[in-house]
């Protein structure tokens, strides 16, 4: 069954993709008439469904019409040195798109785009991501969560990443009046920020679209680490922990942050709201976070 899956992903994508299984199969789409003349427009989205055991590596996606590579109820699937490309201005053509699945590994790859680099929502658990280059783009993103009742992201790594003049660094988004949620146990380390606007960013009032309703987010947000973030931040709130007044952020620490701010509006700054943890080791910019929300914010 695994090896039927890979086949059909193969066929569709229509580009040059290697997929491996655990039964040790490898398929080549250049074999079912794809043509890598770089004038035939072969691309597809790209949608991994109830795929498991797989690896997908040694390959490059440009110019996705949508989301480049969508992931829904998988488990223990690895990308590795893949390559993705779209115009900056390009909407919705996230780089990797995680729904639903368990035990997945991004490693060693480019995702540049129009928007997320690489999206976490609802039921992503146990996300490894490492070595991604990302820009342009949008970030590594958690969420949106909140659209529907009881989404859940658990247990995200993220290390030894880069991000490069992106919109956002590493952003954690819920929708404003939002259904309940949870996003917890979330690690990202070791990342390195090139002019990046909102290097660090909980955004818990997100809302892309007209007549946004200004109750609090329902998404509790808890158990979340930021350490050794470095560089430069092209905005001078550098750190945004934008929380909810109803399910205040519970446990972020900040540790050994150091984003720096060249523009003509001052040093860096960093912006709390509703947001409870402790910062330890460098602070730039000087930490916002409380202990207890029992003063104001």
């Amino acid at each position: 069954m695994a090896s039927k899956s890979c086949l059909e992903i193969a066929f569709i994508f229509g580009l040059v993709l290697v997929c491996t299984n655990a039964e040790g199969k490898v398929f080549n789409v250049l074999s079912y008439g794809a043509k890598a003349d770089g004038v035939t427009d072969n691309s597809k989205t790209l949608g991994f469904n109830f795929v498991n055991n797989t690896v997908v590596r040694d390959i490059h996606s440009i110019n996705s019409k949508n989301i480049h590579f969508k992931v829904f109820a998988c488990e223990n699937m690895t990308f590795s040195h893949v390559n993705i490309t779209a115009p900056r201005d390009s909407p919705n053509t996230d780089g990797i798109h995680i729904s639903h699945s368990t035990n997945i590994h991004v490693l060693d790859s480019y995702i540049g785009t129009g928007d997320d680099c690489i999206a976490m929502i609802a039921g992503s658990n146990n996300i490894n991501i490492s070595g991604v280059t990302c820009g342009p783009g949008h970030g590594i993103s958690i969420g949106s969560l909140g659209n529907s009742p009881n989404e859940v992201v658990k247990d995200i790594h993220v290390k030894n990443c880069t991000l490069i003049a992106t919109q956002n660094g590493l952003r954690i988004k819920t929708w404003a009046s939002s259904n309940v949620g949870n996003i917890t146990n979330i690690t990202f380390e070791d990342i390195i920020m090139e002019k990046v606007r909102n290097p660090i960013f909980i955004d818990q009032h997100y809302c892309p679209i007209h007549h946004c309703s200004k109750q609090p987010s329902s998404v509790q947000i808890k158990d979340v680490t930021f350490n050794n973030v470095r560089g430069s931040s092209s905005s001078r709130r550098a750190v945004i922990l934008d929380c909810s007044a109803l399910f205040s952020c519970e446990k972020i620490n900040l540790n050994d942050i150091n984003l720096a701010y060249h523009g003509r509006h001052g040093h860096a700054i960093a912006f709390c709201a509703h947001a409870k943890g402790k910062a330890t080791g460098k602070e730039l910019p000087p930490s916002c976070l409380k202990e207890s929300l029992n003063s104001s914010t």
